[in-house]
């Protein structure tokens, strides 16, 4: 993470990741943007991952980011896309949670962007409301307690806490309280995917070889 500023770390393989809905190409440095160099750095990338694309693969258009990027010939390109996996539950993961088209969702997280998230719940349940912090926020016992104020506010009788993987960690630490007020917090996972599939093979490969010549 953020390995290009640190230059005193000798790296081998660099892989640059850059979001589908904002591209490094069109962003700009900080403050105006959220580049820390400028654009032209990613020349040092050795492979460039365009994240969080749609899932359906007819909706990437590959060739329009070929012409927008501009690959030097030692670097290779990959789409990836986010995958959703069951929830389970936050303390006993035997208990997985199906997404249903009445269900209202709150959702809790501490991440970057919600926008991919907050997408594809809304295509699966019938409202979500949503607490967001900024990325690596801790949680504290002020804002478990306000999680459950809200949990207990929402209308639905079908309802339910959901959070990512990354934030579930720092949710852990709230144990005691979530248990005792009997509040329903699940786990949505995800795993990262390659359009098309093959190209994930391709990826794997790359770092192997890599990781193996390292190694030598």
């Amino acid at each position: 993470d953020d390995a290009f500023q640190h230059r005193s770390v000798a790296t081998g393989l660099n892989i640059l990741l850059t979001e589908y809905a904002h591209p490094f190409t069109r962003d700009y440095l900080l403050p105006s943007g959220r580049l820390r160099e400028w654009r032209a750095a990613y020349s040092r990338a050795d492979v460039i991952i365009v994240s969080k694309c749609p899932q359906d693969p007819a909706a990437v258009d590959q060739q329009a980011f070929l012409k927008e990027i501009k690959p030097f010939p030692h670097q290779q390109l990959f789409f990836s896309y986010y995958h959703y996996l069951t929830p389970y539950y936050l303390f006993d993961t035997r208990y997985q949670l199906q997404l249903q088209p009445d269900l209202h969702v709150l959702l809790i997280s501490a991440i970057a962007r919600t926008e991919y998230l907050t997408q594809y719940l809304a295509e699966q349940v019938a409202e979500v409301s949503s607490m967001e912090f900024e990325d690596h926020h801790t949680f504290t016992n002020y804002d478990i307690a306000r999680l459950r104020d809200n949990f207990q506010q929402l209308p639905s009788n079908k309802k339910v806490i959901l959070t990512t993987e990354k934030d579930a960690m720092r949710l852990e630490m709230h144990r005691e309280f979530l248990q005792e007020h009997k509040l329903p917090v699940f786990v949505l996972p995800v795993e990262v995917r390659f359009h098309p599939n093959e190209d994930g093979k391709s990826f794997d490969r790359l770092v192997q070889h890599y990781l193996l010549s390292f190694k030598s």
